[in-house]
This record gives C-alpha cells, structure tokens and sequence, in this order.
C-alpha cells in the first residue's frame, strides 16, 4: 500500500522533473551544444553562429531550471570560442581573448535571465489558474483534475478512495455580524487545518463559498471515519473565540472500488453532505459503497 500510495503522490504532485527526466533534458541539452559546436567548427571562424548557441542554453532554462541554463551559458561561451579557435581564429593578445569570453558568456547570461522571469511569471499564472486565492487550496476545476487522477489509479489497481464535503454551519453569521473579513479569516484557518491535518497525497479544494471538498487516496472507511472525525474538532478549535459558533457539517462517501466518472463521486457526496445539514448541522454523514 505504501508504494502504490508513493507512486500516486507523485502523480497529484506536481514538483520539479523527476530524475530521469531531468537527466534526460541535461543529455539533450549537452547534445544539441556538442553538435553546434561542431558546426561552428566545421564552417571556419568567418562564419560566426554564435546567436545558435541560445537555443541549448534555453532548453536548459526551461526544462531544467535556471542554474542550468547559467551552467549551459558558461559552457556555450567556452565551446563557441574553443571551436573558433581551433579553426584557426587568432586575437591579437590573452585581453582581446578574455573581453570577447567575458561579453559573450554576459550576454548568454543575460538571456539566461530574461527566460527564466518569463518561466517565473508563466509558473505564477499557471498556479493562479488552479488555486483559490484566498485559501491557498486548489480550486474546484483544479480539484476535479486531481480528483480524476485519483480516480483513475484507484480503478486501475482496484483500491479504495473516500471523497469528503465539507460545509460550514452558521457561516453566514459570521459574515452579518462580524464583516466579511473576519468570514475570510474563517475560510482561511478552516483550509489551513485542513491541508496541514491530511497527507501530501490527499487532494484539498474549495468548491465554492464555504464548501471544501477532500479526496483521500487509498483511504478505506475505517481509517476516513478516524481522520475527518477528528478533523471536524481541530477545525473548530483553530477558529478564535467569536468565531466558534462556526461548525462542520461533513458527508463522506468511501468507494471500495470507485464509480467510473468523477461526476458520480461528488455527485453521491454531495447527498451526503445535504443529508447532514438537514439531520440538524454539525454533523457527519458516511456512506460506504461496497465494491
């Protein structure tokens, strides 16, 4: 269980490249340098391709980071230089050498760095795109996609999943009484408790308004019931003393084998949760689908 759970976090995760690919993108980046630099060779020091040299030194940027493409710049300065040498360029003296190395390796290094600013503000957008901006959790759409991830691994290596809603009671209160920003205050602690009380490998969202919803990978009903117990209680006690009268209404559904579309998750925890709020508000629902 241990390693099928290790193996989908790495699949809801996304991080850096993984090794391999990361080793995969330095050899491609090492190979397209090596083949420029034998062409700048081959064509003799009148033809000057020096501007061809930014195309491994970007890849590397991109792909790998950008010490990496600081690295490939030095290395593409040297390797220009060298096979112009060694087709038989001369430089009046070891100055006029070392202020050509020392311009061309900033210039790199300047390219080096307009790209990865535009990585950095790319990254930033594509991060707003699928997290809530108030919370820090992922949005609904970015939760689905993670929850379809989830899904399909469960379905494959038939294991168990639980999908979990959570809505807060009386929040509306807090908002009449006390402003919207101590309402915000409240999203915020509730998401905070939720994503440092689960595992990396489960899947936080908020739906919407005051609703959160969890997917817990690998999870079957006797361990789901133990953890969203006790988290309803730590979300209540991470609120401050006005702002208790704010509960958690929970409906869990756990799948021992899982339905085929994520539709149906949500749409059967959704009931769930609708359940518990009739049933009188600060509760908690659990369904369990045998397989």
């Amino acid at each position: 269980m241990a390693g099928r759970a290790t193996t989908l976090g790495q699949a809801l995760l996304e991080t850096q490249p993984a090794g391999r690919s990361m080793k995969g993108a330095v050899a491609v980046s090492l190979g397209m340098l090596i083949a420029i630099a034998l062409v700048d060779y081959f064509s003799g020091y009148e033809v000057q391709i020096s501007v061809v040299y930014l195309v491994p030194i970007f890849y590397a940027a991109t792909k790998i980071g950008r010490p990496a493409g600081m690295a490939f710049a030095l290395l593409g300065s040297v390797a220009g230089i060298g096979s112009d040498l060694l087709a038989g360029q001369h430089y009046s003296s070891s100055l006029v050498l070392a202020i050509v190395f020392v311009l061309r390796t900033a210039l790199f290094l300047v390219f080096v760095e307009v790209v990865a600013a535009l990585r950095h503000a790319l990254d930033r957008e594509k991060e707003s795109a699928r997290t809530d901006p108030l919370t820090g959790v992922s949005n609904r759409r970015h939760f689905i996609e993670l929850t379809g991830t989830a899904l399909a691994f469960a379905r494959r290596y038939r294991r168990p999943m639980t999908i979990v809603y959570l809505d807060l009671d009386n929040f509306k209160q807090i908002n009449d009484q006390l402003g919207h920003q101590a309402g915000d205050e409240v999203l915020r602690a509730v998401a905070h408790t939720i994503r440092t009380r689960l595992r990396a490998t489960d899947v936080v969202g908020r739906l919407g308004g005051d609703e959160f919803a969890v997917c817990l990978p690998e999870t079957a009903a006797e361990a789901a019931s133990q953890v969203l117990g006790k988290l309803r209680e730590e979300c209540t006690a991470a609120l401050p003393e006005n702002r208790r009268s704010v509960t958690v209404s929970v409906g869990m559904v756990t799948f021992a084998y899982p339905p085929a579309t994520v539709d149906e998750l949500l749409e059967r925890t959704d009931t769930m949760l609708y359940a518990a709020k009739r049933e009188g508000k600060n509760r908690m629902i659990h369904e369990v689908v045998p397989a």
